[in-house]
């Protein structure tokens, strides 16, 4: 306030409560604080002063580390669902072996996004949905493999061995339609960081939003997001009736 320090440029004792507070930086810094840009080695301050783009970049390097990490005790899991003495659903061990095709589909997925673009695999539409669309068939195939063993449980009528292998030839099938998909687009040769995934069917008419980010997501993505998260809420429920 204009009554607490001088009407001066510099105020020498209002640097002194503040000096201990910030780094050495050699004879600099010995110089009357100014109005203007101040360069702090405190590497958590540095990290705000660029607007939280270190702090995203470690996320997104732990969230790798987790998700490459998480492959082996899932392979244990498998092992353990496949065994005779377990008994689980056909279908539901098909469905999260499955699961495997999404794994290796976001690894290269999420490689070419950054090569190819220097963004990560959530904004790059084209690829995101393409791979997303691989774990919404996982966990279809896991409700109708637990629907499967409800039906065995309460009516004893199980499946036939056609229907299993019919759903597997599905599953497979559309596995092999969302890669042809991504691969399609970049074939294409005109593929860009926002090319929205399926051409973008169902998206909200140009300049409905004047302020839409520009990694906005396209209508099919939005939708096979929401559809793996109900799938998947849908499995769990169905998992804990069996």
């Amino acid at each position: 306030s204009p009554g607490r320090y001088p009407e001066t440029s510099e105020h020498p004792h209002r640097q002194r409560m503040l000096t201990p507070l910030l780094p050495r930086l050699g004879p600099a810094s010995t110089s009357p604080l100014r109005a203007g840009p101040v360069t702090l080695a405190a590497p958590e301050l540095l990290l705000l002063a660029d607007g939280g783009g270190a702090l995203s970049s470690t996320a997104d390097e732990l969230a790798g580390s987790l998700f490459g990490a998480s492959l082996f005790p899932w392979l244990a899991m498998l092992y353990w669902l496949k065994h005779p003495t377990v008994g689980a659903p056909p279908g539901v061990t098909f469905g999260l072996t499955f699961l495997l095709a999404f794994v290796f589909g976001s690894i290269p997925a999420a490689i070419g996004a950054g090569a190819l673009f220097g963004v990560s695999l959530a904004d790059a539409d084209w690829l995101h949905g393409s791979a997303e669309s691989l774990l919404a068939i996982t966990n279809c195939v896991v409700v109708f493999g637990f629907r499967d063993a409800i039906d065995v449980e309460e009516k004893g009528v199980r499946a036939p061995a056609a229907d299993e292998a019919s759903l597997r030839a599905a599953a497979t099938a559309l596995g092999s339609l969302s890669a042809l998909s991504a691969v399609a687009v970049f074939a294409s040769g005109g593929a860009s960081v926002h090319t929205p995934w399926l051409g973008g069917i169902g998206n909200a008419p140009a300049g409905l939003w004047p302020a839409e980010p520009s990694n906005a997501l396209s209508m099919p993505t939005w939708v096979i997001h929401t559809s793996s998260l109900v799938e998947w809420l849908l499995a769990m429920g169905v998992a804990w009736r069996d």
